[in-house]
């Protein structure tokens, strides 16, 4: 293996943190600063790797959950057109039926609604 030359300034912290570790090691300087260094390229390259390949499968996902979401709230759109159209269906009937609370009743049965889709369902 060819090896090329490069000059690093390190602190005097990093510097004597090497120093130490060579001591020990009974290896030189440029040995354990080369390890280091090969080790630090190796895990950034795969770092970026993976943030590549993260992103192209979030974009991926995305591409193929876009036309499920555009429909989905399509459906919840026509789903709230139609729930309005018969709660003010339900008010006119009771009011065309002679009831002159009909709002007040509408009220009550909201009431009633809101405190049914609040309890808990026993398959949740």
């Amino acid at each position: 293996m060819l090896l090329k030359k490069v000059t690093v300034y390190l602190s005097e912290d990093t510097y004597e943190v090497l120093n130490n570790l060579s001591s020990r090691r009974k290896e030189s300087m440029s040995l354990i600063a080369r390890k280091i260094l090969e080790k630090g390229l190796k895990e950034e390259s795969a770092q970026d790797g993976i943030d590549a390949v993260t992103e192209a499968v979030r974009k991926a996902m995305r591409d193929v959950l876009r036309p499920t979401e555009d429909r989905l709230a399509k459906l919840m759109a026509k789903a709230a057109v139609a729930a309005a159209t018969a709660m003010y269906m339900n008010v006119q009937t009771i009011a065309d039926l002679g009831k002159h609370n009909a709002v007040e009743i509408y009220n009550e049965a909201r009431v009633k609604a809101v405190a049914y889709l609040k309890e808990r369902d026993d398959n949740e």
